[in-house]
C-alpha cells in the first residue's frame, strides 16, 4: 500500500533538481549586479537592461544542466510506485495461481506489458508537464531579473530624494553609492523571497518549480500505483476490489471504506477463503474519477485485490498507523525547517556574490538562526538531519566559511557585550567601556608631567604612563570621545584625544575605589 510518506520519499530527487536549478538561476541573476555600482543610475539601467540577452543564455544553460537526469528519476519513482503498489497483492496472486484458482503472468509486475505501457504513458505526460516548467522558469528568471532593475532605480531615486532633503538640512554631501547598494539589497531579497515561477494553474496562481514538480509527480506516482494495481487485477483475471479504510477519510470516500467493488462495473456476490458471502458493486457507483473522490488527488485509499475462494478479509496496515501518521507530519515539519535554511542561505550567496557585504552578514545571522532552529528540532524528535536536503551549490565552502566567521564574531561580541555591562553595572564607571583598547602609537602622544607630578603627585614618568596605556586591559571613553581613560593592572594613564597629550597617570597603588572595581571585575570574568 502506498502511503503518502512514500509518495513524499519518491517525488524528493525530482524536487531537490529543481530546488537547485531555482537556487542557481537566482544566484546568477544576483551576480549581475557586482558591478557599475558607480554610474549614473539612468546609465546603469541601460548597461543591466543590456545583460538581458546574456543572463537568458545562462539561465537556459543552468536549466539544461540540470534537467538530463530527469527522464532517470521519473521512471524510478514510477517502478517504485508499481513495487509498493503490489507487494501486497502478488504473493497471493501468484499462490492462486499455483492453486488452480486463477491464471495468470509469472514474474514481476514491471516485465509486464500492460505495465511497462501504463509507465511509458504516465512517464510521458510527466516530461510533457516539465517541459512547460523549464520555459516558465526561464521567462520567470527573465522577469526576475528585469523587476531587480526597475526595482532598484524605483528604491534608489526615493532614496537620493530623501537623501537630498538630508543633505541640505546637515551641510553635509552624502554619494549614491549607499543608495545604490541598499536598493539592490532590497530588490534581491525580495526576488529571492519571490522565487521563480514554474508553473500558473487554471486561477492564476503561481506555483513555485519545486512545489509544482513535488504536487506533480506524487499524483502521477499516486495515479501510476493505481492503474497498476487495477491492470494487475486484469491479467490475473480478478475484478474485485476492497477499499482499503483509515480514520480521516475525505466525505467522498469515507462511505466506500471497507466495501466491495468491480473494475468493471459489475455487482453480485461473492465467497471469501473463510466461507462468507460478501456484495459488491459497481466502482462507477462511488467517487472513483472525480479529483477529491475515491483514489484520486491526495486520497490515502489503496484497492485491496480480492481473489473469491481464497482471499480472508483483513485491512493490512504496513505500521501503525499512529507512527505513521506522526512520521509524516515530522517529516513535513522537518522538510519545513530545511527550506527555511536553504532559502536563508540562497539569500546569502545572492548578496555575497552581488558584494554587497552589509548586506552578506545581515543574511549570515539568519542562516545561523534557521540552522539553530533544525538543530533543536533534530534533537526534539530524534530524527535523522539531511544535510543534502539544506544544501545550495553557491553556497561553497568559501561563503560558508564567511557566514562561520560572521557569527562567531557576532556571538563573540555579544558575549563579550553582557560581560561589558556586568563590569560598568559592579564598578559603576560612567562612559563607553571597551575590553579590546586599540593599540595606538604612543610616541605620539605628548606628556603633561606639570600636571601629572607638580600639580597632583603621582610620581609617575612618561615612559611608565605610556606602558600603561600598551598594556591596558580596557579603556573608558568620555566626553564624547575627548577623552580616553586607559586601565592596565599596574596602573592608568588619561589622553586627551583632541591635543594627543597624556593629561594624567597614576599606579594600580593610587587607584580609587571606582578603578579597583573595574580591574576586579575584568580579572574575575577572564579579561
Amino acid at each position: 500500500m502506498l502511503t503518502p510518506l512514500d509518495m513524499l520519499h519518491l517525488s524528493e530527487p525530482l524536487e531537490f533538481v529543481y530546488q537547485q536549478i531555482v537556487d542557481s538561476l537566482l544566484i546568477n541573476i544576483a551576480k549581475h549586479f557586482n558591478t557599475g555600482k558607480n554610474l549614473p543610475i539612468q546609465l546603469w539601467q541601460l548597461k543591466k537592461l543590456a545583460e538581458v540577452g546574456q543572463v537568458s543564455k545562462e539561465s537556459a544553460k543552468i536549466i539544461a544542466d540540470n534537467i538530463g537526469q530527469n527522464t532517470v528519476l521519473i521512471t524510478a519513482a514510477l517502478q517504485q510506485s508499481v513495487i509498493i503498489a503490489t507487494k501486497d497483492s502478488e504473493p497471493e496472486l501468484q499462490k492462486a495461481v499455483k492453486s488452480g484458482f486463477l491464471d495468470g503472468p509469472s514474474g514481476s509486475p514491471l516485465v509486464s506489458e500492460n505495465i511497462k505501457n501504463i509507465l511509458l504513458a504516465y512517464e510521458s505526460q510527466a516530461q510533457e508537464k516539465f517541459n512547460l516548467v523549464n520555459t516558465t522558469m526561464l521567462e520567470s528568471t527573465l522577469d526576475q531579473f528585469r523587476k531587480v532593475i526597475f526595482n532598484t532605480v524605483a528604491v534608489e531615486q526615493k532614496l537620493s530624494k530623501a537623501q537630498n532633503v538630508l543633505n541640505v538640512a546637515t551641510g553635509k554631501v552624502a554619494t549614491g553609492v549607499s543608495s545604490r547598494t541598499q536598493a539592490l539589497r532590497e530588490a534581491l531579497s525580495k526576488i529571492s523571497d519571490e522565487g521563480i515561477t514554474g508553473f500558473y494553474d487554471k486561477s492564476g496562481r503561481k506555483w513555485s518549480p519545486e512545489a509544482y514538480v513535488n504536487m506533480d509527480i506524487r499524483t502521477t506516482v499516486h495515479n501510476t500505483s493505481i492503474e497498476a494495481a487495477k491492470t494487475r487485477q486484469e491479467e490475473f483475471g480478478t475484478d474485485i476490489f476492497r477499499v482499503s479504510r483509515h480514520s480521516g477519510a475525505r466525505p467522498l470516500c469515507y462511505p466506500y471504506q471497507g466495501r466491495y467493488f468491480s473494475w468493471s462495473n459489475k455487482s453480485g456476490t461473492f465467497t471469501d477463503g473463510e466461507g462468507k458471502q460478501h456484495r459488491y458493486y459497481p466502482v462507477s457507483s462511488t467517487s472513483y474519477g472525480k479529483p477529491a473522490g475515491l483514489f484520486g488527488i491526495n486520497c490515502g485509499h489503496t484497492p485491496i485485490t480480492v481473489i473469491p475462494g481464497v482471499s480472508i478479509p483483513r485491512d493490512r496496515e504496513p505500521q501503525n498507523k499512529e507512527e505513521n501518521d506522526l512520521a509524516y507530519i515530522q517529516s513535513q515539519q522537518q522538510r519545513k525547517l530545511e527550506r527555511d535554511v536553504r532559502y536563508a542561505k540562497r539569500k546569502a550567496a545572492m548578496l555575497n556574490a552581488a558584494g554587497d557585504k552589509e548586506g552578506f552578514e545581515k543574511a549570515a545571522i539568519k542562516v545561523k538562526q534557521k540552522n539553530d532552529n533544525l538543530h533543536q528540532f533534530i534533537d526534539k524528535t530524534g530524527r535523522t538531519r539531511r544535510r543534502d536536503r539544506e544544501q545550495v551549490l553557491e553556497y561553497n565552502r568559501s561563503v560558508s566559511s564567511s557566514v562561520t566567521a560572521i557569527n562567531k564574531r557576532l556571538a563573540k561580541q555579544k558575549k563579550e557585550d553582557i560581560i561589558k555591562s556586568e563590569i560598568k553595572k559592579a564598578s559603576k564607571i560612567r562612559g563607553e567601556l571597551s575590553l579590546r583598547p586599540e593599540k595606538i602609537d604612543t610616541s605620539q602622544l605628548a606628556f603633561d608631567s606639570k600636571h601629572v607630578n607638580d600639580e597632583r603627585s603621582h610620581n609617575v614618568t612618561e615612559e611608565q604612563a605610556k606602558s600603561y596605556i600598551k598594556n591596558a586591559k580596557a579603556t573608558v571613553t568620555r566626553w564624547n570621545g575627548k577623552f580616553v581613560n586607559y586601565y592596565s593592572e599596574n596602573g592608568a594613564a588619561f589622553v586627551d584625544t583632541e591635543t594627543k597629550t597624556i593629561r594624567t597617570a597614576f599606579s594600580s597603588e593610587q587607584f580609587d575605589e571606582q578603578a579597583k572595581r573595574l580591574m576586579e571585575e575584568i580579572k574575575k570574568h577572564g579579561k
